[in-house]
């Protein structure tokens, strides 16, 4: 699709201050990605649904949730809706950030799905952040690799979010704020 907007390793994003700004005026989508997590092996492929038998949030992923929506709180910026991922550690993040949560099967992570499904559920990824026009901010909660695909960006640590800035065609990427590793 075209539009994606390339992001070099070197690229400087706006600093933190701006990017709250740029929330606050609304209409953003955020691209989050889920709080941390304690990865265990062996189970990297099974199917949502199942809480008992996925990789949860840690004790300090709660924790990051939480700090995540007391910053959009303490920043005074009004969110919209809340997508994720059908995963428990998506869902949870954002209950625990902002309250809500609407799983879509669309923000599932590139490893679990074909590679054809995994295509297409970028393509509707990217419409979705192009086809936003509200005011408000929608948060979409998932998994490093979609938002890797979506931005450019080698990876992204877990409770990090970029800030993109639909504008019709295209999109802009008004940065990144680090949350994961506060």
């Amino acid at each position: 699709m075209a539009g994606l907007l390339a992001i070099s390793a070197g690229q400087a994003f706006g600093d933190d201050e701006q990017v709250w700004a740029a929330l606050k005026r609304g209409g953003m989508v955020v691209l989050l990605r889920h709080t941390h997590v304690d990865m265990r092996e062996g189970i990297a492929h099974l199917a949502p649904g199942n809480c008992a038998e996925e990789v949860n949030l840690s004790a300090r992923g709660v924790e990051q949730a939480k700090r995540i929506g007391e910053a959009f709180r303490a920043h005074g910026i009004a969110v919209g809706e809340v997508w994720t991922s059908a995963y428990c550690r998506c869902i949870d993040t954002g209950k625990l950030a902002f309250g809500r949560a609407t799983p879509v099967q669309y923000l599932m992570p590139p490893g679990v799905i074909s590679e054809p499904q995994a295509k297409l559920n970028q393509e509707r990824v990217l419409q979705d952040i192009l086809d936003h026009r509200s005011s408000s901010n929608l948060v979409m909660i998932t998994h490093d690799l979609n938002i890797s695909n979506i931005v450019l960006e080698p990876s992204i640590a877990m409770g990090d979010f970029f800030v993109l800035q639909p504008n019709g065609t295209d999109f802009d990427v008004i940065g990144k704020i680090r949350m994961g590793d506060r």
